[in-house]
């Protein structure tokens, strides 16, 4: 494994990131935009016309199993929006709290962790970033 970038964001408290390839954008989002899909998967929030494209916004604590932001205080007012040939499904996004940085993460820093949604736990000196996989935490369920 050679050294790869990875996109830093938050949700909540916590620190995650995900390969900056499947990220298309990082966009400013408002919860009254998003429209409720009757039916859908509890981590799916709705959809929003992302200027002329539907896209599917996902809370990705929910699969996570977090406390719920919005019971919290906890605004989820950024949106990463994933390139549609990377992920599952039509074009989506991730509501989060804050994005933070690029990182370029070396693979001797990674830690292997048998969980389906996590790539492994990347090594720092201020703690530990979740690494996951957008793919498994974005499909329908």
């Amino acid at each position: 494994m050679t050294a790869q970038q990875v996109l830093e964001f938050t949700l909540g408290e916590e620190q995650y990131c995900i390969d900056i390839e499947y990220v298309t954008e990082v966009v400013s989002r408002s919860k009254k935009d998003v429209t409720s899909i009757p039916d859908s998967p509890p981590h799916v929030d709705g959809a929003i016309d992302l200027r002329g494209e539907t896209t599917r916004v996902i809370d990705p604590s929910v699969r996570l199993c977090q406390d719920g932001h919005g019971e919290t205080g906890i605004s989820q007012d950024r949106m990463i929006v994933f390139d549609t040939e990377m992920t599952t499904g039509g074009r989506s996004g991730w509501a989060v709290t804050d994005v933070r940085r690029i990182l370029t993460i070396d693979p001797d820093s990674v830690e292997a962790v048998d969980e389906a949604m996590v790539n492994g736990l990347v090594a720092r000196e201020d703690g530990h970033i979740v690494w996951l996989d957008p793919e498994i935490i974005s499909a329908e369920t």
